[in-house]
């Protein structure tokens, strides 16, 4: 009896795991054929891209140029857009490969006021931030699909340990990694999390490489003017959190404190860019520091600090609302992976 039961759970796994292959080998096929015909269309509509980025940095160049210099004594002044074209000029160099979008060079106050409500000690002190060139930012955070073209590619192998949110409790747990477990059917499109900071480094490296680009990880002070999208509210939406604009805990999604959605779920920000604000954290370039004190006022990467613990920005699915404040910044150990934490990719053209 007790053979017969064990024989019977095997082959009823052995069917499980079976057709959980099939359905994901299915999806990763209908997966790349959507981005192959879209990656079609944008060749079609972009035949000679590189010309169109050396006009976008040259008309950038010229409008930084023409700016007055930055000014560190009006905190409250508005954010400035130099905008070099007149709808958002979009990047992208494969199929499988991260979409990006260039935002246009500007200037912002990075930070909070004291009196906002609900702020961190961390958010201050308020500076002018000036990004004096023309950047290209992930259109949303790079993908399980795009993570294993880079894993297939390589056989670069990542750990198997992850903080996540299971059965009510957070825990490490094992064996866990970017591949979601039981989402078969939207996997490829779903944040790639459970990737520790130096898991996020390889992939740039190697998409450099592979493109002959120089991407990377974003900074700090990219990563705020880019969220914000030239508003300064407490979301770059609003005040409000309001409903269905993000997932978070108190977004009012389907998706809330229970996992992570599809990317590119919600509306664009004014940039283009998607789920800059809940959904999955990102990690930052930027070594953590505990203020902004000594903090680069061009958009320039941080590597000053505790470079042990590296800045997320962005805030992630299980986060609370007030968390996904656009001012809102914390720190992660590098070494560490969860369940909310991915990346967005970054180059400077």
């Amino acid at each position: 009896m007790r053979q017969g039961w064990l024989k019977f759970a095997v082959l009823a796994a052995v069917a499980t795991f079976g057709s959980a292959a099939l359905a994901g080998a299915d999806n990763d096929a209908a997966w790349l054929k959507d981005r192959q015909t879209r990656f079609a269309a944008y060749k079609a509509a972009h035949p000679r891209p590189d010309a169109e980025i050396a006009a976008i940095k040259a008309k950038t160049a010229a409008l930084v140029a023409a700016a007055a210099p930055l000014s560190q004594s009006s905190l409250d002044q508005a954010p400035v857009s130099w905008r070099a074209s007149d709808k958002p000029l979009e990047l992208w160099d494969g199929a499988d490969l991260p979409e990006m979008i260039v935002v246009p060079a500007g200037e912002y106050t990075q930070g909070s006021p004291e009196t906002a409500p609900k702020r961190d000690a961390n958010e201050g002190p308020r500076h002018r931030v000036r990004i004096g060139y023309a950047l290209a930012v992930g259109r949303s955070d790079i993908t399980v699909g795009e993570y294993a073209r880079f894993v297939a590619d390589t056989g670069y192998a990542t750990g198997n340990v992850c903080y996540t949110y299971e059965d009510g409790q957070f825990a490490d747990r094992s064996p866990r990694s970017w591949r979601p477990i039981g989402r078969e059917d939207v996997g490829n499109n779903l944040p790639a999390t459970c990737i520790n900071w130096a898991e996020a480094q390889a992939y740039v490296t190697w998409l450099a490489k592979k493109t002959g680009r120089p991407y990377r990880l974003m900074t700090e002070g990219e990563f705020e003017y880019a969220n914000r999208a030239g508003t300064t509210t407490t979301y770059w939406w609003g005040d409000e959190v309001g409903k269905n604009h993000a997932v978070c805990n108190g977004c009012g999604s389907i998706w809330d404190k229970k996992m992570s959605a599809p990317v590119a779920s919600f509306a664009p920000n004014a940039f283009g860019l998607y789920d800059t604000a809940g959904n999955a954290w990102s990690w930052m370039a930027d070594c953590w520091n505990k203020n902004y004190d000594g903090a680069p006022t061009d958009g320039s990467v941080r590597l000053t600090g505790d470079c042990g613990t590296r800045t997320v920005r962005g805030a992630g699915w299980g986060t609370h609302e007030v968390i996904l404040r656009a001012a809102r910044r914390v720190g992660d150990a590098a070494p560490g992976r969860h369940g909310s934490v991915g990346f967005r990719v970054a180059l400077t053209l």
